[in-house]
C-alpha cells in the first residue's frame, strides 16, 4: 500500500508541475506580459513626451498626441524585437531599438540627472525622442530590404 501512495503522489507532483509549466508557457500569459511591456513603455514615452511637449500641437489635444505617440513607438519597437533575427549580433537593428528605448527610460527616470544637469538631461531626453520615430522606420526598411 505505501508503494503505490508513494506512486500517487509522485504523480500529484508531476501533474501540478505540468500545470504550472503550460501556464507559464501559455500563449496567453505571453499575450499579457506582452501587453503589461507595451503599456510601460507607452505611459513611460507618453510622460516623456508631454514633459518635453511642443507648445503646437498635431491633432489639437497634447494629451492625445502623447498618446499617438507612446503607441505608436511601443508598438514599432515590438514589430522589430519580434522580426529580428540576429540576437547573436549585438549591434543589429532590434538590440539598437532596445538601447535607445533603454536609454529613454534611464533619462526620463533621471537616474542620472545629478551627473548630467536637468536642462541637458531634458535636451537629450528630447532629441532621443525626436530621434525613436526615424530610427524604428530606418530599422523597419533595412529589415524588410532582406
Amino acid at each position: 500500500m505505501a508503494v503505490v501512495n508513494k506512486k500517487t503522489t509522485a504523480m500529484r507532483k508531476m501533474s501540478a508541475e505540468a500545470h504550472f509549466s503550460e501556464l507559464f508557457t501559455s500563449q496567453g500569459l505571453k499575450g499579457f506580459v506582452l501587453l503589461l511591456i507595451i503599456s510601460f513603455n507607452m505611459v513611460v514615452l507618453r510622460n516623456s513626451f508631454l514633459l518635453l511637449a511642443p507648445t503646437i500641437s498635431f491633432s489639437g489635444d497634447l494629451q492625445l498626441d502623447a498618446l499617438l505617440y507612446g503607441l505608436s513607438i511601443s508598438i514599432l519597437m515590438v514589430i522589430v524585437l519580434f522580426h529580428e533575427e540576429q540576437w547573436d549580433n549585438m549591434l543589429c537593428p532590434g538590440a539598437f531599438v532596445l538601447y535607445f528605448n533603454a536609454f529613454i527610460l534611464v533619462l526620463y527616470m533621471n537616474w542620472f540627472g545629478w551627473l548630467l544637469g536637468e536642462a541637458f538631461t531634458h535636451w537629450l531626453l528630447g532629441g532621443l525622442m525626436s530621434f525613436m520615430p526615424v530610427l524604428g522606420l530606418f530599422v523597419m526598411v533595412v529589415m524588410l530590404k532582406k
